[in-house]
């Protein structure tokens, strides 16, 4: 049987708790990157050459970033973030075998992502990445606007905020669905 303590419980009481959110977080180019995982529907492995294991994207010939891949039996809109968030493609470099470097290995340290969102009722966008997601529940209060002048100078786009009070994690910012899916 617990004891009942006034001490404690007014303790509890003054404690005040904080509203957090829940977010899939990814690294990209050396920075993380996080959205609400309350947008995504399901995340799976892409293709990588010669494989059929995941989803396939088709149709960017002219390299422009958005592509398409079969997604419940229709075709789903998928948006290279990272030409997106920094304004050009980077290429995803092939794998190099090393001597004694089993395949297993190397296809497992370089499986590419895609995140399926719902940013509207009956609207699902494809981000793909080249890191594998996690999921972090994080202060509201950690996230701060970027400063107009770093939002102007640093190239970086579809970035609504930053989260900068976290003394053990790195810094991370906030993606704007509603901008990645916008037409350039």
């Amino acid at each position: 049987m617990a004891i009942y303590s006034p001490l404690r419980s007014r303790r509890l009481a003054a404690q005040k708790t904080e509203a957090t959110q829940r977010l899939i977080t990814f690294k990209l180019r050396a920075e993380t990157f996080a959205l609400s995982l309350d947008l995504v529907r399901k995340v799976t492995t892409l293709d990588a050459p010669g494989e059929r294991l995941g989803q396939r994207l088709y149709g960017d010939p002219n390299q422009t970033g958005v592509s398409l891949t079969t997604y419940q039996g229709r075709e789903l809109v998928v948006i290279d973030v990272g030409q997106r968030i920094f304004g050009k493609s980077e290429p995803v470099l092939a794998p190099t075998l090393d001597e004694g470097t089993a395949t297993v290995e190397l296809a497992a340290a370089h499986v590419r992502y895609l995140l399926i969102l719902q940013p509207e009722p009956e609207r699902l966008i494809g981000l793909p990445i080249d890191s594998p997601p996690s999921i972090q529940s994080i202060q509201l209060s950690a996230f701060k606007p970027l400063p107009d002048i770093y939002r102007q100078q640093s190239k970086i786009y579809c970035v609504s905020a930053l989260s900068i009070d976290l003394p053990d994690r790195p810094s991370i910012f906030l993606l704007d669905v509603a901008a990645l899916a916008e037409p350039i």
